[in-house]
């Protein structure tokens, strides 16, 4: 009984635990509100109306990571190391997002343009890109500012504020038109996003400090990889939404976005596990390799408890969804069923690629997420023709397996040259 109480002791003093917990909580409400967003929004454009939106967005948001070509990232690595320089690298993010935004968004818009043909006026569909190119990419700024500082309270409440006024500005749009479509919807979301994007970059000021506004140019190189890397994050997360509505149409690219959008949210506790160890990992680097080796294997049980309770809860509601989306996501069960074990791999994958970059494989980790995302388009679009739903659903599974092995691949193979 003594030991029990020691190991509740020691929990509750932990920073890890804490941050843990906070992250938990963070993708917890998060989970919550954008499951309640997700319901009603679904069920107001209908399937085809909510493909050509998730089209557009997940196109967006995978765009955005190009813009500051990765000076977010970069700066919760040396903040995380030195919080001194905050000023600094907070400044050079936005001169970098300032410099990058017009070099992304005209060729974005065109290529939408093509993307969702006249589904949508080209007026609405800029605006709904430029709220996730300019206004969600600084809110992300801020949540990684807070993140540098280990400070994830504050990562909740900017998390949870932009999903909550997300789901306020739907309810408001909701019950002012009698019928929801896209274009309606659109001039919502784009005050949805400014108001989040200005209280994020507001706290991060009062809290943290103002920047400096400079060009850290002796880190171009390091922030671009980062760029490059986070881009083919993104790509593999999102690039095979409008992939399936290509290779099908909206209707069934708006069920699979459906599943997808139910996996990532009961990916919740594994993700917060993901965040609240990122920075642990450039500690342990500054130790040696081989601690950073320790650290990651200790991590592995750990993301695999949290992993299988959340695929067995997937198999067990799948079937139950479309008593809650409507008839319209009838096929969405078998896309919950075929990813159901997604949350594993990207815990795997997640700890392997944090431990690369920790450990200077910046390059190689790169390379895989490269390889993998490139892979994603055609594979997933000829599962789609070939298979349909499940075809696709199957094959994005693939790939992602695929990443997991040649991360850890990659891991063992510098493991065994560092001992040798």
């Amino acid at each position: 009984m003594s030991k029990v109480k020691n190991l509740i002791g020691q929990a509750r003093k932990s920073s890890l635990v804490r941050n843990t917990l906070s992250y938990t909580v963070n993708f917890g409400l998060q989970l919550v509100i954008q499951l309640a967003f997700f319901m009603l929004i679904s069920r107001t454009l209908g399937a085809e109306g909510y493909g050509v939106f998730i089209s557009i967005t997940s196109t967006s948001i995978i765009a955005a990571f190009i813009i500051g070509l990765g000076s977010e990232y970069l700066l919760v690595q040396r903040v995380a190391v030195d919080p001194k320089a905050f000023p600094r690298y907070f400044g050079h993010a936005l001169i970098m997002m300032a410099l990058t935004l017009p070099l992304v968004a005209i060729p974005m818009i065109v290529f939408l343009h093509y993307l969702v043909g006249d589904t949508i006026s080209l007026v609405h569909l800029s605006v709904i890109s430029l709220t996730d190119l300019i206004f969600t990419r600084l809110v992300v700024l801020a949540a990684q500012a807070y993140m540098a500082f280990d400070k994830a309270n504050k990562q909740l409440f900017i998390n949870a504020f932009m999903a909550i006024s997300k789901l306020v500005f739907l309810v408001a749009a909701t019950s002012l038109h009698s019928k929801l479509t896209v274009s309606d919807w659109t001039w919502w979301y784009f005050a949805s996003g400014m108001l989040s994007a200005v209280v994020a970059i507001a706290l991060v000021i009062r809290d943290l400090g103002r920047p400096v506004m400079t060009i850290v140019r002796e880190d171009l190189r390091l922030s671009s990889l980062y760029c490059v890397e986070f881009l083919a994050i993104g790509s593999m997360k999102d690039l095979d939404k409008p992939v399936v509505v290509h290779a099908i149409d909206a209707h069934a690219g708006g069920q699979y976005a459906a599943g997808f959008r139910i996996i990532d949210a009961a990916s919740a506790p594994v993700r917060a596990f993901l965040y609240a160890t990122y920075t642990r990992h450039f500690r342990h680097a500054e130790v040696g390799k081989e601690n950073s080796y320790s650290f990651a294997l200790k991590l592995l049980p750990v993301a695999v408890g949290l992993a299988l309770p959340v695929a067995i809860g997937l198999f067990v509601i799948a079937d139950y969804i479309p008593l809650v989306l409507g008839e319209d996501f009838a096929d969405t069960p078998s896309v919950i069923k075929c990813l159901a074990f997604y949350p594993l791999l990207m815990g795997l994958s997640g700890i392997g690629a944090d431990l690369l970059r920790a450990i200077g494989h910046q390059k190689v980790r790169m390379a895989l997420l490269i390889f993998t995302s490139l892979a994603l388009v055609p594979v997933v679009w000829f599962g789609a023709v070939m298979g349909g739903l499940v075809g696709a659903a199957l094959f994005r599974f693939a790939v992602q397996s695929a990443l997991t092995l040649l991360t850890w691949a990659a891991i063992l193979v510098s493991r065994k040259r560092n001992t040798a």
